[in-house]
């Protein structure tokens, strides 16, 4: 009678092991699932944004090579506005306009920052820099 519980116990075992392998998914199913949503969230652009703000604030290299297009950019179109080409300006003008920071950055001939482990631009500088370019 024992021997016959014990089997019982191991076929039932068996069962449930059955059971619980047919609910786990074959991962090579071929069955198409439902896209996930995305969750709503934030752009990623805004993301993005947010990571180069970051990123720029620790990198002269950064600065220069991610930072800078994107306030080239503004500044040109903010200047084209104008009537002003940001490539034309001399020197005086455009620090006068642009101020010493935002100009050592946007400046056309600026070379590549000889210390690659140098400081980037805090945040606190870069929202000043914003603001002038805002008020352009």
């Amino acid at each position: 009678m024992r021997l016959l519980a014990e089997i019982g116990l191991v076929v039932l075992a068996g069962i449930a092991v059955a059971v619980c392998v047919s609910l786990v998914p074959d991962p090579r199913s071929t069955r198409r699932r439902r896209p996930v949503a995305p969750a709503p969230g934030r752009p990623d652009q805004l993301a993005q944004l947010e990571r180069l703000v970051i990123s720029a604030a620790t990198s002269a290299v950064y600065v220069h090579a991610y930072l800078r297009p994107l306030l080239v950019e503004i500044a040109s179109r903010r200047l084209a506005a104008r009537g002003q080409m940001l490539e034309r300006m001399p020197d005086p003008a455009a620090r006068e306009l642009l101020g010493d920071r935002l100009w050592d950055i946007v400046r056309p001939e600026r070379p590549f920052p000889e210390d690659r482990q140098g400081p980037g631009v805090p945040p606190s500088e870069l929202r000043a820099m914003l603001g002038v370019l805002e008020r352009l």
